[in-house]
């Protein structure tokens, strides 16, 4: 019973986001409002964002537009919260990990552990940018993920995000893409398997509670095809940044999914 609760509690971490920090109203579920293959999409999201695919995808940033490097020397407004799960349970943790070894991955991959997220989704955009500029990551995506309304370079920050092992920003973003009132549920689908194929074993169970409804045949085969140009693009940012090709995924330690 309590691992059951605790995995509900993990399920529903991400789509809590669209409450605490989004302030958008759900997308409606009528099929006429997603993005078929030679459909635009809506002008509000296309004007800010250009990538080179006709798709869906076509609502997703310009891999070409840098990330802003945060100014190391402010002062973090939150210097008593944890910046990792060191020494923090598994019970009170928001995403539900079942072990040591997931919490490190969810450190690693830029998850906010229970401090941070019960802090930080309360906290005004003034101290969450005061946190961003100092270097803290989680801060600066929860911030993106509660402007992605009103500031479109949000969803390039958390795009690129994701080409540095951040897939609590690349999770953040299909949670908006599925859940707002300016998404493309087609698009929050392929960012989700985006998710899943850079290590999120997790996110499928997610996906399939969080969907206001599920594609048909058509939108699904087009939305795996734009998640495996998703992953190249991505893929191919951390080249064009590093010059070495990305580490390999790091698969979600998940005990009851290995069992």
């Amino acid at each position: 019973m309590k691992e059951s609760i605790r995995q509900g509690f993990a399920l529903a971490a991400l789509f809590a986001l669209a409450a605490s920090c989004m302030r958008e109203h759900p997308v409606s579920n009528d099929k006429s409002t997603a993005h078929r293959e030679n459909e635009p999409p809506s002008n509000d999201i296309a004007s800010a964002l250009h990538v080179p695919f006709t798709s869906a995808i076509s609502v997703l940033p310009d891999s070409r537009i840098p990330r802003a490097q945060a100014p190391l020397t402010i002062k973090n407004p939150f210097p008593e919260i944890p910046r990792s799960r060191e020494n923090l349970d598994l019970e009170s943790d928001p995403f539900g990990p079942t072990s040591q070894a997931e919490q490190r991955w969810l450190d690693a991959h830029g998850f906010p552990n229970a401090r941070q997220w019960e802090t930080y989704t309360l906290a005004s955009d003034y101290l969450l940018e005061q946190a961003a500029n100092s270097g803290d990551g989680v801060a600066r995506t929860m911030l993106d993920a509660r402007r992605l309304s009103e500031d479109p370079e949000a969803k390039t920050r958390l795009f690129v995000a994701g080409s540095e092992g951040n897939i609590f920003a690349l999770s953040s973003l299909a949670t908006y893409m599925t859940g707002s009132k300016n998404g493309n549920l087609q698009v929050g689908y392929s960012l989700s398997r985006v998710a899943e194929m850079r290590g999120d074993s997790r996110i499928a169970m997610a996906r399939d509670i969080g969907m206001p409804r599920k594609l048909d045949d058509i939108e699904k085969i087009q939305a795996e095809a734009d998640a495996i140009r998703m992953n190249n693009q991505l893929d191919q940012m951390y080249r064009e940044k590093y010059g070495v090709a990305p580490p390999p995924p790091v698969r979600r330690p998940v005990i009851e999914l290995e069992n």
